[in-house]
């Protein structure tokens, strides 16, 4: 077997890069704090919690296993390692600073400031830096395909491209032709896409590529690694995954809960204005009532009234799905539905409790109907609240009919089953990049 030329397991560049930020970063952004708002000079108390620091910050990441080559490159996993490494960071310095620097004098302005600042500033370079490497990156991660079980759709196939994947397939022929024409191709990975189960000399020949260092990846693996959704079989007979998802714990709900509490009072006084020019606007460009409420569905299936802005011409001709340039909506309505500005009564869904602020898309109940007779799982999206934004709603486009219901319901089973503070921050950040235009952020 030749050696693959995928840079991603081999090019140091960006776990060294990443190591030189934790490093010197917080060494330099004490510095630069402590010139700007410091009273006193740059003493031997300073320049050694510098030093300390940037050893600390390194090590506490290596632990977190932070600069290893096969790490995940998305935004939650980032957040998590620099926030939990930088946390653990400031306790060992209060430590030494408790028993061994204690004659040290700090100024507390300084040393706050730094301490919020620094997880920041070093969480915004490593995604700069993660995301030209990206970009500027010739090397691909070539993904062999055994099999045709799942075809991925033209939206898949173009995230897959911006991650510098490149695909190729290989049939089911002879166990012997698979190893051979396998170990001729080097890939990546093996992706198993098989359409039906694997005969006992396949699995012996795949069990020979696995010790003979090629990656196998399972398809359900690949799409929530790559793709970050979560793999929905179309034959129905998969029941173990019923078991796959469960609702948030009784700790993540009470989180998630005071994420929505916090945000919704921020949003809610600093939208006030938008909101009362919303309801002159509505008014002006299509008399009739502000709000506009609909029976949805929300936890284990219980409906109940969702409240938004009306967008719609008053007795518009009824169509379920919403269409490109729909004749229903009137200008300032299509404005809003852009801006998202049509949901910002939901949060009084979300203070009443009916929803959480990100979750699964709130659905017509008519329709989840429909959607449970053709989609396989639809009603486990029901283990949690809705959301008024949700991690499908930032990574899908706009749905029109069944299957787009099936590609976005994937990504919202991805999000309930690997919920985090982290996945919830990475949401928001998306969100926030979705209402100012720049998809795919």
């Amino acid at each position: 077997m030749t050696e693959t030329s995928f840079q991603r397991y081999h090019d140091r560049k960006a776990p060294t890069l990443y190591a030189l930020i934790d490093l010197i970063i917080p060494g330099c952004l004490l510095y630069i704090i402590h010139t700007i708002i410091g009273l006193t000079g740059w003493g031997r108390a300073y320049t050694t919690m510098a030093i300390l620091s940037g050893i600390f910050f390194f090590l506490a990441t290596a632990i977190q296993r932070g600069y290893s080559r096969y790490n995940e490159r998305s935004i939650s996993k980032k957040l998590e390692i620099t926030f939990k490494t930088w946390f653990i960071n400031v306790l060992f310095l209060l430590v030494i600073t408790y028993f061994y620097l204690a004659t040290l004098k700090f100024d507390r302005l300084i040393m706050s400031s730094w301490v919020i600042l620094t997880p920041l500033f070093v969480i915004t370079l490593k995604s700069l830096i993660s995301y030209f490497n990206r970009k500027l990156s010739k090397a691909k991660i070539n993904v062999l395909i055994l099999g045709n079980h799942y075809s991925f759709n033209e939206f898949e196939l173009n995230m897959l491209k911006s991650q510098n994947i490149q695909l190729s397939y290989i049939k089911i022929l002879e166990a012997e032709r698979v190893k051979q024409k396998t170990l001729e191709s080097s890939p990546d990975y093996l992706l198993l896409n098989l359409e039906k189960p694997a005969s006992s000399d396949l699995i012996k020949e795949l069990t020979h590529l696995d010790v003979d260092g090629i990656k196998l990846i399972a398809l359900h693996n690949f799409m929530e690694v790559f793709l970050r959704k979560c793999y929905i079989p179309y034959d129905k007979k998969d029941l173990s995954y019923l078991e796959k998802i469960r609702s948030y714990s009784l700790s993540d709900y009470i989180l998630k809960r005071i994420i929505d509490w916090l945000v919704v009072l921020l949003l809610g006084a600093i939208s006030i204005p938008i909101i009362l020019f919303s309801m002159y606007k509505i008014k002006k460009e299509s008399p009739g009532k502000l709000f506009f409420c609909q029976s949805r569905v929300g936890l284990k299936g219980k409906n109940f009234m969702a409240i938004k802005f009306r967008s719609m011409h008053e007795n518009a001709k009824f169509n379920p799905y919403t269409q490109k340039e729909d004749p229903r909506i009137y200008p300032y309505g299509n404005f809003m539905r852009k801006a998202r500005i049509d949901e910002l009564p939901q949060l009084w869904n979300v203070v009443k409790g009916d929803m959480h602020l990100l979750g699964p898309r709130t659905e017509w109940d008519i329709l989840v109907e429909n959607y449970e007779k053709e989609i396989p799982y639809y009603h486990e999206r029901h283990l949690v609240r809705p959301g008024i934004s949700g991690w499908a709603q930032v990574l899908y486009p706009y749905g029109a009919n069944t299957e787009d219901s099936r590609q976005k319901l994937m990504y919202d089973l991805y999000y309930i089953k690997h919920w985090s503070i982290w996945l919830e921050i990475e949401a928001l950040i998306r969100t926030v990049g979705v209402v100012l235009g720049k998809k795919g952020l």
